[in-house]
């Protein structure tokens, strides 16, 4: 398969209020879908989805998130919209691929799974976790899988996996809430960037093996065909071949580790895929995969500031020009400060706190903070160096996340490389970072955290 197009399908994290709007008012058709999730929506009794992805007043991402099972319908919903409005383009890919429950996503866009089940699949999902109640959650870490294998033994413990390989320079680490304060003080002491993600369990784990099976018993009746179209599975670590596999990655979704810079690179190094369309209305892996993939390679994903799905898809057919540039290289911050990194599949989020990363130190000077126009300047640099970006993007009311789908883990380790600059403390737990949606929340926490530093 000769320069062959693959289409992506991310996780959670694809909300932009009233995104959809124009797109399912022009096609009927479109907004039947919306219809569909609607109404498995209030079988469950959580409210509708399509309000929210039309009303562009709609709740700010964070908001919406406190009912993680609508933030997933949410994304769901959303990607296989907009996917079904490229194939009206002409667009269906040559591979489909869908990262953690994008791949319930990829399924149903592969016609393995309808629409209302692949729906309920995730709703169910949201339930068996409650029920079970195993809490933990996942950590994010700068370097690769081999290498977050060791910190987790190095760490001890029953529970500690190598969830998510994003990247060469990204992996995510699960594992349940006594484990996870002790992986993050063997990341600090090894000099390892560690940013603890705002989710409540240990995603891609075997220790959500009961809420697992409460999963496959409550989708049993669901019908689950071969896939029509070519779907490659990252938590299979091969193409999808029949029902059984669909069925397979439904049961084991929550439990099984997902590779996903195994399978694109197996798509490009086997395969011949060379252009790469991620299908969401926020960019979350694009950079995962600019960090893994060859320079030159084509990485199509939603726009900066996109506020209609028109936008995103007039970059998907070419008929706009993409934000991703050609691979920049690293840009020296300071003597200690870590490279720009990969944006991670979207974390979930809830109401709690978020532990923040653990940079190394190498005790040079600290550097003076500047006033706060030259901070911000600082900090757009900083954000559109490392995203590609043009730094017009940045206005002061770009919601960070809503605005320019920069992920939760993205925007904290950027933090942490201007703390770490200027020698600053990284904020206490209880500081709650999805609460500075802008660069000037950014800068008002880095100018509080610089006068507790004076203070003391």
């Amino acid at each position: 398969m000769a320069h062959g197009v693959l289409i992506q399908f991310p996780g959670l994290g694809g909300y932009t209020p009233g995104i959809l709007a124009q797109m399912v008012t022009d096609a009927p058709r479109l907004a039947a879908i919306l219809a569909d999730v609607d109404q498995v929506a209030a079988a469950y009794r959580i409210g509708s989805v399509s309000a929210p992805l039309t009303d562009p007043a709609g709740p700010a991402i964070e908001e919406l998130a406190q009912t993680p099972t609508v933030l997933h319908l949410a994304s769901f919903a959303s990607a296989y919209v907009l996917y079904q409005a490229l194939r009206d383009k002409g667009i269906d890919g040559d591979v489909l691929l869908g990262q953690s429950t994008g791949e319930i996503t990829a399924l149903a866009a592969g016609g393995a799974l309808s629409v209302p089940d692949a729906a309920r699949v995730l709703c169910e999902r949201e339930i068996a976790l409650e029920e079970t109640g195993i809490l933990g959650g996942l950590v994010a870490v700068r370097v690769g899988s081999a290498r977050a294998q060791q910190l987790c033994g190095a760490a001890g413990g029953w529970s500690l996996q190598v969830s998510l390989s994003n990247s060469p320079e990204q992996s995510v680490i699960s594992g349940t809430e006594p484990e996870l304060p002790r992986l993050e003080a063997v990341a600090r002491a090894a000099g390892v960037q560690a940013t603890r993600l705002l989710v409540r369990y240990p995603h891609h784990n075997s220790a959500l093996r009961p809420a697992a099976h409460r999963v496959a018993a409550a989708t049993a009746s669901y019908s689950i065909g071969d896939p029509l179209a070519r779907v490659y599975s990252p938590i299979l670590g091969r193409f999808v071949a029949d029902a059984a596999d669909a069925r397979r990655i439904v049961d084991r979704h929550l439990t099984d580790p997902v590779d996903y810079l195994g399978a694109i690179r197996t798509l490009y190094d086997n395969f011949g895929v060379r252009e790469f369309l991620e299908v969401g209305v926020r960019s979350v892996l694009a950079h995962s995969a600019r960090e893994t993939l060859p320079a030159g390679t084509t990485l199509l994903s939603a726009p900066p500031n996109a506020v209609d799905a028109r936008q995103i898809l007039d970059v998907l057919t070419g008929a706009a020009t993409a934000q991703l540039p050609p691979r920049l290289p690293v840009q020296t911050i300071s003597t200690h400060a870590a490279e720009p990194a990969a944006s991670h599949p979207s974390p979930a989020v809830n109401g709690s706190a978020v532990q923040q990363p653990t940079p190394a130190t190498n005790g040079t000077a600290t550097l003076t903070l500047p006033h706060r126009t030259a901070l911000l300047a600082r900090l757009r640099t900083i954000f559109a160096e490392a995203l590609g970006y043009p730094e017009d993007v940045f206005t002061d009311d770009a919601h960070l996340e809503a605005d320019l789908g920069i992920a939760s883990v993205k925007k904290t380790e950027l933090l942490v490389r201007l703390l770490d600059e200027y020698h600053l403390p990284t904020p206490p737990a209880q500081v709650r970072l999805r609460d500075y949606t802008t660069l000037p929340k950014l800068a008002g926490l880095i100018e509080a955290l610089a006068a507790d530093g004076d203070a003391a």
